[in-house]
């Protein structure tokens, strides 16, 4: 099988994929959105192999799977930020409910005495 026919295959699977799992409420929106441009550039690149020649040519960059690897490294970082950020959030935000329970709990011991 070529590999442009392959690749150009598994990127419509992956779309497939994120679409399916957006419609089935398993993947949030805010991270469908990456994934879905994620997808629709490996189509790209996949259906016009000679645009990531033409990319890596105007920055400068010898070799294309190069500039591959780059952007997929700061995409990477992107995301990690992302779910770092979420995590923060979400901590923060069991942090106060935990306290607000605790002080209700504790209002309701003090009423029972």
């Amino acid at each position: 099988m070529n590999p442009q026919v392959l690749s150009l295959a598994m990127a419509i699977v992956l779309l497939i994929a994120v679409i399916l799992l957006l419609r089935s409420y398993v993947l949030p929106e805010k991270y469908a959105v990456l994934w879905i441009l994620a997808s629709i550039v490996a189509i790209v690149l996949s259906a016009w192999p000679g645009l990531l020649d033409a990319v890596s040519n105007f920055f400068g960059i010898a070799q294309p799977i190069n500039l591959l690897f780059v952007g997929g490294f700061f995409v990477v970082l992107l995301i990690l930020m992302q779910v770092s950020l979420e995590l923060a959030r979400t901590r923060d935000e069991l942090r106060k409910v935990v306290q607000k329970v605790a002080l209700e709990q504790e209002e309701r011991n003090f009423k029972n005495d």
